[in-house]
């Protein structure tokens, strides 16, 4: 095939034909179908074995569980599972399958299939490991805590467990580590299958090419359950690596959407031809800390940062879409946010005051590390700010850039880690609407829990407490553990934000699921 892709921007003549129902519905505001979508990232895909790498297009191809609601945080929606029966003992879980679904190449999605994906990740021993962060990381991460895995029946799967677990919700709408892949597919080629997964997913669109460093694209599935969907012809993932080439490209027609952040926001926001519509999830970036560093290792001076940072003046140059984050350790809205525990006031001259507290009257240098992440706030714009409101109460702060990857990694290690690369770090984290997953980040987000073990022991009994009262209890012990450790600073956060071309339709429902979008006249 050539390595161009399709042309894309309305629908096509080559599309399905509607049925006679669908055309007499069909009207200005009723979906209409054809057409192929071009979506732009920042990235170059290398494959598309869900359990190894997490990408856009394994959202589309391959069908998890349940899916995560477009518009309510917390809240699922039914997937390849039609149900879930929890046993009273919050030890097994029991999923029972969609009747009739099909993998692309037309076997039946079965509950052998689903067991053969879960035991593929979390077994090393299985004939076709492959264990990427996803699934694996998280029965790996509660050793012991999965205990079975078996295929009761053709469409049902159970799993049991050796003690409850509070958010195994949101690990089984995981659309990458529970995406379900067709296993005679992986048994046809197990090394180079997510090179070429035809055949592989049960998704809205199935694999049609893959040119490296170039795009990948998806065509319409049309055996897909959910009847009269997907819209789309295709569906493609475009590697545009430069923002200005993106921003040029929606406005020439050739893609139909991109992630945005403040610059192209400020470009695009009064632009006839764009709609900037934000999705779930939330995205917050925060400032975290080396607490071993003999200097940021000092609550005292950790108080003076947060007292002279005014976000308030920053975050309107950030993003119209951006919000001061006001709390510490969740969002505003997440089960168990307390909002009677407040962020450390703008206080220049209380910054000033504890700095010479901490012994250092004349200053401190301090090295204030930044990437320049794909989602969420531009941190360039970010760190530049806070440097320059530092420096006016005393701190020398010198901003080095690293590389993305190495900043995203840097936010990931185990429980109670007692290590972390930078001395003071601006990051970013993302909340699905999981209380717990969101906690449970300062276990390993820097080395705070190693220093604050007591953080870490609040961690471990929320995990297992199943009354939900007394659950958020303990998660409002932890934000006023925080808070009153220092343990990072909250800045702001957004949600998603797309670029959207006027035509499109359906992205406000459909977050990461593009089944649900099409494309107007």
């Amino acid at each position: 095939m050539a390595s161009e892709p399709p042309a894309t921007g309305s629908p096509a003549s080559g599309s399905p034909e509607p049925t006679t129902a669908e055309s007499a519905a069909a009207g200005e505001d009723e979906p209409k179908y054809g057409g192929t979508f071009v979506m732009a990232v920042g990235i170059d895909i290398p494959e598309l074995d869900p359990h190894t790498f997490q990408t856009f297009a394994n959202l589309q191809m391959y069908e998890a569980f349940f899916r995560r609601s477009p518009t309510e945080y917390g809240q699922f929606l039914p997937a390849a599972a039609e149900s879930m029966d929890v046993s009273d003992d919050g030890l097994e879980y029991t999923l029972n399958l969609r009747p009739g679904m099909v993998f692309h190449d037309g076997s039946p999605v079965t509950a052998e299939a689903v067991v053969f994906g879960l035991e593929r990740q979390a077994d090393p021993e299985h004939p076709f490991h492959q264990g990427g962060p996803y699934w694996t990381d998280w029965a790996r991460g509660n050793p012991g805590v999965v205990t079975g895995i078996e295929a009761v029946d053709e469409l049902t799967v159970r799993i049991t467990l050796s003690e409850p677990v509070v958010d195994i919700e949101f690990v089984f709408a995981d659309e990458n580590g529970m995406g379900i892949i067709n296993p005679a597919v992986i048994e046809a080629d197990p090394e180079n299958f997510g090179q070429n997964p035809i055949g592989a997913g049960s998704g809205p669109f199935k694999f049609e090419e893959r040119v490296a460093g170039d795009y990948v694209s998806l065509v319409r599935n049309e055996e897909y359950w959910d009847e009269g969907k997907p819209y789309l012809d295709r569906w493609i993932l475009k590697t545009m690596l430069d923002p200005g080439a993106r921003l040029l490209a929606l406005k020439n027609g050739d893609i139909q959407m991109f992630d945005v952040s403040g610059p192209e926001i400020a470009q695009l926001e009064n632009d006839p031809d764009v709609q900037l519509v934000t999705v779930p999830p939330l995205f917050g970036s925060f400032i975290a800390f080396d607490h071993n560093d003999p200097v940021t290792g000092d609550p005292l001076v950790r108080q003076a940062i947060n007292h002279a940072i005014d976000m308030e003046s920053i975050v309107s140059e950030l993003s119209p879409f951006a919000t001061v984050t006001p709390n510490f350790g969740l969002f505003p809205g997440l089960p168990g946010h307390r909002e009677d525990i407040p962020g450390y006031a703008y206080d220049p001259a209380e910054a000033e005051a504890l700095l010479e507290q901490a012994g250092y009257p004349d200053g401190v240098d301090l090295t204030f590390s930044f990437s320049s992440p794909p989602v969420g706030l531009n941190h360039q714009i970010l760190a530049q700010a806070i440097q320059a409101q530092l420096q006016e109460v005393g701190f020398r702060v010198t901003l080095e850039q690293v590389d993305g990857p190495a900043m995203f990694e840097s936010g990931f290690g185990p429980p109670g880690r007692e290590d972390y690369p930078f001395q003071m770090a601006l990051n970013v984290t993302g909340s699905d609407g999981n209380p717990l997953g969101m906690l449970a980040g300062w276990t390993s987000r820097s080395n705070y829990a190693s220093v604050y073990p007591e953080y870490l022991d609040l961690f471990f009994e929320s995990v297992v407490e199943v009354d939900e009262d007394a659950r958020l209890e303990i998660f409002g012990e932890m934000q006023q553990t925080l808070y009153d450790d220092v343990a990072y600073i909250p800045l702001a956060h957004t949600e998603v934000v797309r670029a959207v071309a006027s035509n499109v339709r359906g992205i406000e429902t459909a977050a990461f699921n593009m089944g649900e979008v099409w494309l107007d006249d």
